[in-house]
């Protein structure tokens, strides 16, 4: 993955949550991280995942 790309795939999987969760921002970014951590599963991969 290069440099910057999993910024902008995080800040799209935040935006998809956000949008299809009706949640805040703020809330879409914990929503990651609380499933990064429940899974075992690198933020950034969350978010690819997501964004996929």
């Amino acid at each position: 993955m290069r440099p910057g790309s999993a910024i902008r795939a995080i800040c799209r999987a935040i935006g998809i949550v956000v949008t299809l969760a009706g949640l805040r921002a703020e809330d879409g970014g914990d929503v990651l991280q609380e499933i990064s951590q429940h899974t075992d599963i690198k933020m950034r991969h969350v978010a690819e995942l997501i964004v996929e």
